[in-house]
């Protein structure tokens, strides 16, 4: 193991002992610049749990999310909450419909997780390039394709 994976392993370890900490500057950054979530920690599952409504071109999305350093090679679960939202590589959905907002391993900066508050804008640009997907049949966002 090289000094850059034992550095971010002891990252990740921190974040992990002193979970609730961490927790609550990530909700306290999100609260802070996005009024439209909600935000709680939920002590059970060591996570932020939420839930808000993001309104884009006369549109409502209802948007879960949780976010934990317990959760495995992300600390993200970002949802839309839509039944017609079906799992697609094409449109960067996980297998369990989390949105794919980022590479896991090519975005990430380097010794660290990437903020909650960063990624709520992205979930905005995913909504446009779905929205742009579903007209055109093309991914029209930066991407790094699945299939790797």
């Amino acid at each position: 193991m090289n000094l850059i994976a034992i550095l971010a392993e002891n990252i990740k370890s921190n974040q992990k002992n002193q979970w609730y900490s961490f927790l609550q500057n990530e909700k306290f950054l999100v609260e802070k610049h996005f009024d439209w979530l909600s935000l709680n920690i939920n002590i059970e599952s060591k996570s932020i749990i939420g839930k808000g409504t993001l309104n884009m071109a006369g549109k409502s999305y209802i948007i879960l999310l949780s976010y934990s350093p317990y959760h495995s090679y992300r600390y993200d679960r970002i949802y839309i909450q839509d039944s017609s939202i079906e799992y697609n590589n094409d449109i960067h959905l996980y297998w369990d419909k989390s949105l794919c907002l980022y590479h896991p391993k090519f975005d990430k900066p380097l010794l660290n997780t990437i903020p909650l508050y960063k990624m709520i804008p992205w979930i905005s640009e995913w909504i446009v390039f779905y929205e742009q997907w579903k007209k055109y049949g093309v991914w029209l966002g930066d991407e790094i394709k699945h299939s790797l």
